[in-house]
């Protein structure tokens, strides 16, 4: 029985596909570190010899994995002196490998000792009161689902979304009719790791289900019991839960609400900042503009909320404008190869080149017994606000003209802003791969054919477009142009020669970074002197010379700390630093390797985007369908992520025994260098917020840091960086840019300044600078080699009250040179500052 003083939480459920229907009770009892019963309530009157217990799992406190109930189907004690009662061990399993079998010690000691308790205490009433969780309760998200989703709140961790499964019935229930609750529940994982602090009181609904017309399941919202965290709206599709956040996170209460205002909209509390009073709002589900009223609704039940458009096209390339709300689009669609080789060599532009091959030196007589299968290419242009007529503004190209690349630009003497595409004729290796530079705009144009309003045939591929300043970039194989409209034509200024085809581009200030099909990055400065009016590129340092197809590339920023990302064919991702001084095998003219991370899929475009101030992290698109994101962190918080990982590797079991952090080492040839860990996995960081409190606090005590302390530090890390997307602001003039990892001591020559264009060089070093500058490199590195043999074996914490010793040793050993007693009362050393008065 459960009396009133023994409930910390109760709830009801009904659902016609459980339980026939019937209205389940679903409560949690403060004995057993937090007991979920689940019972029937079916008879009239609500007499208790009508109750039936169906279902009944303890240690709820300490998030096991697996929920299994352990009540039998005739509503008896399935635990006894004969049963296993492995279901009592289920808060010790991981999360990371459920199967994994416990020690034989381990579980016969916590086997007897849970019967023993459950034989002295089998009133719940009176174990004591103090329960961390502070709701537990049944909902229906779909109506596909196999069974109900139990949502579980405990303080100190993140919203626990449990799922059910079938439970599998014994040899010795084969002639029993089925259980009346035939479910267990797994636990779910997600990542929106907001924890869950105490409630502040009063009434309070954390599960609020929602319907659609038909009255049919249609997901969920969760509501913590306090501000600060978001609300988790759950949807789910063929069995598969998704989860997404609700705007903002002072949200305190959320249901349905149909009305005239809103349709099926929604009515929520929120709690504004600094406020007593809460503010109600009446908010209806988004849409797209532009779109027919069946397709501009956003579906929920998929991994990102999206809206979906039939475009009847394959989509290739794109390019957004987002401050103007244009869009450009490169489709292709797939035909039967034309007689229509393109233009014949009087229209060509280029037909008095000789040097162009244009037919094959062997072909085939007679007709083709199969047509070949071409794609043939499409650019349409629009703006955002009406997608529904996407396609009015289009241009087709050549038969085997491929669109290799776009970016929206605002040049001088140009309709503002254009749209430049780069594009690519390959046919073979016999014959010559040609290209061709177009512009495009929309201004003052009719729907329909869109003509360029510049172009340009050239005998290479155009793989990169782009615009610095009032300048137009653009590749040409392996070259890069810088140009300038003047005189009404393209002037140009100055050139890079890269490897062997450029791939990638991205800029930050004056420095531009280059991606090759073959030979890594390029990390080039560009240098306007306005005295005598040259303009250059300057290559200041390349990849090692390993073998390396890029794919995209870009920067990411943390405070002054800058960081290159190469992104490969075969999914890894390559961090680099710019260091300005060598030590004989990297820096200077050899970009310094920082770290190696494999992600699984290739990708090839990304993104920078400012999530937080001062802090720019990258989002990237792979082949396999997936979002990724690459996050700096500060080297605090770096080492303890590291030593977390480290020791959930070493004492969590893995599924088929595999090692989560090998997969993520790069596969390729050898480095110059051994490759360094500079990049951790946040997928395997989350797991230790659903873990188990038992393993939880094995791992604590093992880094001697409090599980709330390192519940703090590290989740923010892993929970999802698109909810802290905010527009980026516009970087200040100036700024100083150090780059990460570097292992030398502060100078004013181990950073870049990221100057304007017009600014100069840094001065170089002289003979005597340069020796002390070598000098302090060598004592760093003793000192280094020193403190890491002393601090061998300590814990984070130790390591940090051993720098702080040494710091202030350091400190008092100044002070006492720099003041000497010789029985006269402190001199003054030259140099140093008067003592005060």
């Amino acid at each position: 029985a459960l009396s009133a003083g023994a409930c910390a939480c109760a709830s009801l459920f009904r659902s016609p596909s459980v339980c026939g229907g019937a209205t389940l009770l679903c409560a949690v009892a403060p004995g057993g570190r937090g007991t979920l019963c689940v019972v029937e309530l079916g008879g009239r009157g609500g007499s208790s010899s009508a109750m039936k217990e169906v279902f009944r799992a303890e240690h709820l406190a300490d998030v096991p994995p697996l929920l299994r109930g352990s009540v039998g189907p005739k509503g008896e004690e399935a635990i006894g002196e004969e049963g296993d009662g492995e279901e009592l061990l289920d808060y010790l399993r991981s999360l990371s490998d459920v199967c994994a079998p416990l020690p034989r010690a381990t579980a016969e000691m916590q086997l007897a000792k849970a019967r023993e308790q459950r034989a002295a205490t089998p009133d719940f009433a009176k174990q004591p009161p103090a329960c961390p969780v502070v709701c537990a309760e049944l909902v229906e998200v779909d109506p596909e689902d196999q069974g109900p989703t139990l949502v579980v709140l405990v303080e100190g961790r993140p919203i626990l979304l449990y799922r059910s499964f079938p439970r599998q019935a014994k040899p010795e229930e084969q002639g029993v009719s089925a259980a009346a609750f035939p479910f267990h529940f797994a636990l779910v994982e997600h990542d929106f790791l907001g924890l869950v602090q105490t409630p502040s009181g009063g009434p309070y609904q954390p599960v609020a289900m929602l319907q659609d017309a038909a009255g049919q399941p249609a997901g969920a919202v969760v509501v913590p019991p306090h501000v600060g965290m978001p609300g988790l709206w759950l949807t789910a599709r063929r069995n598969q839960l998704f989860v997404h956040p609700l705007p903002g996170d002072r949200h305190r209460g959320f249901a349905a609400l149909n009305a005239p205002c809103c349709g099926s909209g929604f009515f929520s509390l929120l709690e504004p900042p600094g406020a007593r009073a809460f503010v109600a709002q009446v908010s209806a589900a988004a849409t797209v503009e532009g779109l027919p009223e069946g397709q501009a609704g956003f579906d929920l039940r998929c991994p990102l909320p999206c809206a979906r458009l039939p475009l009847q096209r394959t989509p290739q390339c794109l390019a957004t404008r987002p401050e103007d709300g244009l869009l450009g689009l490169a489709v292709s669609e797939t035909v039967q190869e034309s007689s229509d080789a393109g233009p014949n060599a009087d229209e060509d532009p280029l037909g008095e080149d000789w040097s162009i091959i244009r037919e094959p030196p062997v072909q085939a007589s007679g007709p083709v017994p199969m047509p070949r299968m071409q794609e043939r290419y499409e650019v349409w242009l629009d703006n955002a606000k009406d997608l529904s007529k996407l396609g009015r503004f289009r241009f087709t190209f050549d038969a085997d003209e491929a669109v290799l690349c776009m970016a929206w630009v605002t040049l001088p003497g140009f309709p503002q802003p254009s749209l430049a595409v780069g594009t690519g004729v390959n046919v073979g290796e016999d014959l010559t791969c040609r290209g061709r530079l177009l512009l495009f705009s929309t201004k003052d144009k009719e729907p329909g054919i869109l003509p360029p309003v510049y172009q340009r045939s050239l005998k290479w591929p155009v793989t990169v477009v782009g615009q610095y300043g009032s300048y137009f970039l653009h590749s040409e194989g392996f070259k890069l142009y810088v140009e300038k409209w003047e005189n009404s034509s393209f002037n140009k200024l100055a050139f890079f020669d890269g490897g062997m085809c450029m791939t990638a581009m991205s800029s930050i200030k004056n420095f531009l970074l280059f991606g090759d099909l073959r030979k890594g990055l390029d990390f080039v400065q560009w240098k306007e002197e306005a005295s005598t009016g040259t303009r250059t590129l300057r290559k200041l340092s390349s990849s090692p010379p390993t073998p390396m197809t890029v794919l995209a590339c870009d920067f990411i920023v943390c405070q002054k700390s800058l960081g290159l990302v190469a992104l490969d064919h075969t999914g890894t991702a390559h961090l680099f630093q710019y260091s300005p001084h060598s030590d004989g095998r990297e820096g200077d003219q050899l970009l310094r390797s920082c770290a190696t991370f494999a992600m699984g899929s290739p990708c090839r475009s990304v993104l920078r985007l400012q999530t937080e101030p001062g802090v720019q992290c990258l989002f990237m698109a792979s082949a396999s369908g997936e979002l990724l994101c690459i996050r700096p962190i500060d080297d605090q918080a770096y080492r303890t992520i590291t030593t977390l990982l480290g020791m959930l590797f070493t004492r969590l079991p893995f599924r088929c025994g595999l090692n989560p952090r090998a997969f993520r080492h790069h596969d390729g040839p050898p480095a110059l260098i051994a490759p360094r860990k500079n990049i951790e996995d946040a997928v395997l960081l989350r797991q230790f917020a659903f873990l188990s409190t038992p393993l939880q606090t094995s791992i604590a005590e093992k880094m001697r840091l409090p599980v709330p302390t390192l519940m703090r530090a590290t989740l923010p890390y892993a929970s999802n960086s698109l909810f802290a997307l905010r527009p980026a602001p516009p970087a200040p003039t100036g700024v100083v840019v150090s780059f990460m990892g570097s292992d030398k001591v502060p100078s004013a020559q181990n950073s870049l300044e990221l100057k304007s264009a017009e600014d100069h060089a840094v001065p170089l070093l002289t003979a005597e600078e340069e020796m002390q500058y070598q000098r302090a490199l060598w004592v760093n590195r003793l000192l280094k080699e020193q403190l890491a043999a002393q601090t061998q074996g300590l814990s984070i914490q130790e390591i940090e009250e051993a720098q702080a010793q040494i710091q202030a040793r350091m400190r008092e050993a100044s002070r006492l040179e720099a003041w000497r007693h010789d029985g006269q009362g402190p001199q003054r050393v030259p140099g140093a500052p008067a003592a005060a008065p």
